[in-house]
């Protein structure tokens, strides 16, 4: 008898012990987009327990104030009695827990923001973005957990968490969890490996997709990746693609990835590089954010903003690798990246904000969202202009190393130093990198086009690959009113006025409507063949509405201030110019239009 009792001691001391966060998902009403989260906290000696729903995602620097979905909240003790609770604020709900016993917490999430890759829930599937759906006990952060879902019976659940069982997984932590998506539903599917490290694909929706071209195209990103680092952070990674109407974007994790795209869009070519591009994005950010990450958003405080004046570096050095890569990986022909390369310069000329804010600033600001009109004249983009600036500064690295030297190397040394640490790395790192592989830090650089607003050298920097921009003549004469413009059912709608433009001299803005030109009605679909018979130099009539009132004013369109161009190869580039080239891009320079 005294055995049984020990025995019965034991086990209750290894449940007590157990410090394991329970989570159990079940869709509730699929069409109306409802799914009840219960989580069992384990027993605790504070008389209080805190939970709370994080404010953000990782991967989106946007404050979505999540817990505005969640409803019908309560807490039990292990005996099934109701709980006392408050919200000290919009994300935190405090439980008296007088007991000191198990809590289980419950509540229902509607779950309906698939845009914003948080949760979604269907006929067709459940997606589960932990920051939108899973509260957290901040005092268990790093406590181990399990997730059970309750689906119906022909779905299959994937995750990048392990699976124990069918539509079951278990994380280290919250981290690991919040970072690892579930797709639950019906979806296809395939798995395969490269050189021991497994892949799989999920594709959720009906396209014109081909699951089978994509892994070939993974495996050779794949390759490019393991050129660049020579070491991969994971074992086994999820691809998850949405295919829908109205659906673009993609998010970064640290064991997967969710990509959306428009249904029909892996045809033709040019829209399925795109595909292919974003699918490198967010595959090398693996590496850069989640293996290693700048100091203010090391480790995520899923509560407040994470500011950081190297977002620039996040996303920008992303994004300027992603097409690299697929140069590289021989997936986008020379002068497909070349294109691509001329329309990020053309787009970046066109933005006025770039002479106003830096890229350093406009990092930390990345939260703050404001209209375009707004935007344009005052920001720069940390996608568009942190790639631009990790172009540059892969330039310089290599000129002054005579390319012994690169930007890979200075991402494999943040690698190295950074791997899976919550000591992020700040700009004093990243220069002492600078200062070891080309003997200065490069602080002339970081001043002009980080902190600063100078303006890059293109043709200087294209020269030194053996290349320069050639200008289209026709652009060069092409009417310009310094418009940025959307349809409207009434005309054509102004989305943003370029500073001191036509436009703006005419004292258009942001979110007036075009009803005419000179008398005659336009709109959206003729609106650049009307342009074109506009005379330079000429007073033309415009009316519009502003608000729900007609106004007219007078506009003199000038030639376009920043012409369309291609990039093409100089006619007698030097041997150091094409060795530049291939180092850069893997390529031999004699064979840039095959």
């Amino acid at each position: 008898m005294m055995f049984r009792c020990l025995i019965f001691l034991m086990w209750m001391g290894a449940v007590m012990a157990d410090d394991t966060v329970k989570y159990n998902f079940s869709v509730t009403n699929a069409a109306q987009h409802l799914g009840r989260v219960e989580m069992v906290l384990p027993a605790t000696e504070a008389q209080q327990v805190t939970v709370k729903l994080p404010v953000w995602r990782s991967g989106r620097y946007e404050v979505l104030n999540l817990s505005k979905n969640i409803t019908d909240f309560s807490a039990k003790d292990e005996s099934g009695h109701d709980l006392t609770w408050s919200k000290s604020n919009k994300n935190t709900w405090v439980i008296n827990n007088p007991g000191l016993g198990v809590v289980t917490v419950s509540y229902v999430v509607y779950a309906n923001m698939l845009s914003y890759r948080v949760a979604h829930i269907d006929e067709t599937h459940a997606f589960l973005d932990a920051s939108g759906v899973f509260m957290f006990a901040p005092d268990l952060r790093q406590s181990p957990l399990t997730v059970t879902l309750e689906v119906p019976a022909h779905w299959r659940s994937r995750s990048g968490m392990s699976s124990p069982s069918n539509h079951v997984f278990v994380a280290d932590n919250y981290d690991q969890l919040v970072d690892s998506p579930i797709e639950s539903g019906v979806h296809e599917f395939l798995a395969f490996a490269v050189n021991n490290r497994q892949y799989e694909i999920i594709i959720w929706g009906e396209g014109n997709h081909d699951i089978s071209d994509l892994k070939q195209n993974i495996e050779k990103i794949d390759q490019v990746a393991a050129d660049l680092w020579g070491d991969f952070p994971f074992q086994r990674y999820v691809f998850i693609y949405h295919v829908a109407e109205g659906i673009r974007g993609a998010t970064e994790h640290v064991n997967s990835t969710v990509i959306q795209s428009h249904r029909f869009q892996f045809d033709p070519r040019s829209d399925y590089l795109k595909i292919l591009a974003t699918t490198a994005h967010e595959f090398i950010h693996t590496w850069n954010v989640k293996s290693y990450r700048p100091s203010g958003i090391a480790p995520y405080d899923y509560s407040d903003e994470n500011y950081s004046k190297l977002f620039w570096m996040v996303e920008g050095s992303t994004s300027y690798y992603d097409d690299l890569f697929l140069l590289r990986a021989g997936i986008y022909k020379p002068k497909e990246y070349l294109k691509k390369l001329a329309g990020d310069i053309h787009g970046h000329l066109g933005k006025p904000g770039r002479e106003v804010n830096s890229v350093a600033m406009s990092s930390f600001d990345t939260w703050l969202n404001n209209d375009p009109h707004f935007t344009l004249n005052n920001r720069v983009s940390i996608y568009l202009e942190g790639a631009l600036k990790s172009w540059a500064l892969d330039q310089a690295i290599r000129e002054k190393t005579a390319d012994k030297y690169s930007y890979d190397d200075v991402q494999r040394r943040l690698y190295g130093a950074h791997v899976n640490t919550d000591i992020g790395y700040d700009e004093s790192d990243v220069q002492a990198i600078l200062k070891d592989l080309t003997g200065s830090a490069m602080t002339e650089f970081w001043q002009d086009f980080v902190d600063g607003t100078k303006a890059l050298d293109f043709d200087e920097i294209l020269a030194y690959y053996g290349l320069q921009r050639v200008f289209d003549k026709d652009s060069e004469q092409t009417v310009w009113l310094g418009l940025e413009t959307t349809d409207d059912s009434a005309g054509v709608a102004v989305k943003a006025v370029h500073r001191n433009g036509p436009a703006w001299q005419a004292g258009v803005t942001g979110g007036d409507v075009i009803l005419a030109v000179d008398g005659h009605r336009v709109r959206i679909n003729d609106w650049a063949a009307r342009l074109k018979m506009l005379g330079l130099d000429e007073s033309h009539e415009l009316t519009y509405f502003r608000g729900d009132q007609i106004q007219t004013t007078r506009i003199y369109p000038i030639a376009k201030p920043n012409p369309e161009f291609s990039i093409e190869p100089l006619a007698k580039p030097s041997r150091r110019q094409q060795q530049a080239f291939t180092s850069w891009t893997g390529i031999e320079f004699n064979n840039l239009y095959e």
